[in-house]
């Protein structure tokens, strides 16, 4: 009799690690898939970054263009308006003028370094 019950809770501890077994490799075959979602969406948010990087890199340089044609034409104003006119309201129109330019050119200056890595 004690080897009948010695065998039966055997099985038992045989069917409990085989039960254990099958639980934790369909844990595992979970995780897997989780893990496979989380890299496939890290893989599309790099694309979006890229993409949004790209995007703002277009912006930066269309914007550095606009202030480098209204810095040139400013030029220009003040040039033609040399010797022409010694009107102090157009004068303080200009240096108005030129630091609103320099504000610009700071905003322009700044690190074009992607902020997200």
């Amino acid at each position: 009799m004690e080897h009948n019950e010695d065998f039966a809770r055997l099985e038992q501890f045989v069917e409990k690690l085989l039960d254990s077994h099958n639980q934790l490799k369909n844990e595992k075959n979970e995780m897997l898939a989780q893990l496979q979602a989380k890299q496939d969406e890290i893989t599309e948010l790099r694309e979006m970054i890229n993409n949004l990087q790209e995007d703002r890199n277009v912006m930066h340089d269309r914007v550095t263009g606009l202030i480098d044609r209204i810095d040139e034409w400013e030029k220009s104003i003040d040039q033609e308006g040399a010797g022409q006119n010694s009107d102090p309201e157009q004068s303080g129109t200009r240096k108005i003028s030129k630091k609103s330019s320099s504000l610009f050119n700071a905003a322009a200056g700044q690190s074009s370094e992607p902020a997200l890595r």
